[in-house]
């Protein structure tokens, strides 16, 4: 049998057994399975977060991985518990949009709702914690080569919460307006956007976020940028981010994930524009 790898992402954090006991369980119906962690430390509730945490990490880790995702504000819920195949992965995790963005990536082919109770923990499941009763089960059976077909009722992929990285467009004259989200703030507190263009030094840059403006400078890295002065770049995985050299920019700005922003791209012809 082949050698499996779970990899694992929750906000369950540090400090409590919750990730611990997920673990025990996965480890006790297969003792040889491969576990690692995205992170077990996500933050708390948030799906946006967590959505890119686990697009930007997916394709790190060899065919056939399963990625097994509780950020789960709604467990409990009518929402439902999914185990996703893609064209290279398995993703097992709630209906909640936080699957949706790496599984559209990669290609869905076919989506499974975990509703078979004969594969739950226990007949007598908790309300709060799937994540032992419902989604360790099943990538510990899965990492078994048990077939998804098992696991419960095919549903069609479009009736599946989705969850948007893309950013929209917007050209008047020579300038151009990109629209997109707040996908995430690390813990320097640099901001991720889900806008994806490459930026130039040649071209004025004016984020427009919360009723306020601020002018950025674009950097190829940090060191690059003026002290406390807000720098554009590329981060490691593509997407448009706002920093300080040493510094935290999402609390500039009062940055929140989930939240709309927009960036004011102006040629150096009309760099007039003031903030």
């Amino acid at each position: 049998m082949r050698k499996s790898q779970i990899a694992i992402l929750t906000d369950f954090g540090i400090s409590d057994n919750y990730n611990g006991v997920m673990e025990g369980v996965i480890r006790k119906i297969n003792p040889n399975v491969d576990i690692t962690y995205i992170t077990p430390n996500a933050k708390e509730f948030n799906i946006y977060a967590g959505a890119y945490l686990l697009y930007t990490a997916y394709r790190y880790f060899k065919k056939g991985t399963i990625f097994l995702v509780v950020i789960d504000p709604g467990v409990g819920t009518e929402r439902k518990a999914l185990l996703i195949k893609t064209k290279n992965y398995y993703f097992i995790g709630p209906d909640n949009g936080v699957l949706y963005p790496s599984v559209e990536e990669d290609e869905i082919e076919k989506v499974i709702y975990i509703n078979n109770p004969k594969l739950y923990l226990s007949k007598n499941i908790s309300n709060t914690f799937h994540g032992r009763d419902i989604f360790s089960v099943a990538a510990a059976y899965l990492s078994l080569d048990v077939d998804i077909n098992v696991f419960g009722n095919e549903i069609n992929k479009n009736e599946i919460e989705k969850l948007s990285f893309l950013f929209n467009e917007m050209r008047e004259d020579k300038n151009i307006t990109y629209c997109g989200k707040i996908l995430y703030i690390d813990h320097f507190g640099n901001v991720a956007t889900s806008i994806r263009i490459k930026t130039t030094k040649n071209f004025k840059y004016v984020l427009k976020y919360k009723g306020n403006e601020y002018e950025l400078f674009a950097v190829k890295t940090f060191g690059e940028g003026e002290q406390n002065k807000l720098l554009l770049y590329n981060n490691g995985y593509g997407f448009l981010e706002i920093g300080i050299n040493k510094g935290n920019a999402s609390i500039v700005i009062n940055a929140k994930e989930g939240e709309d922003v927009c960036l004011e791209v102006y040629t150096q012809e009309d760099s007039n524009h003031s903030t």
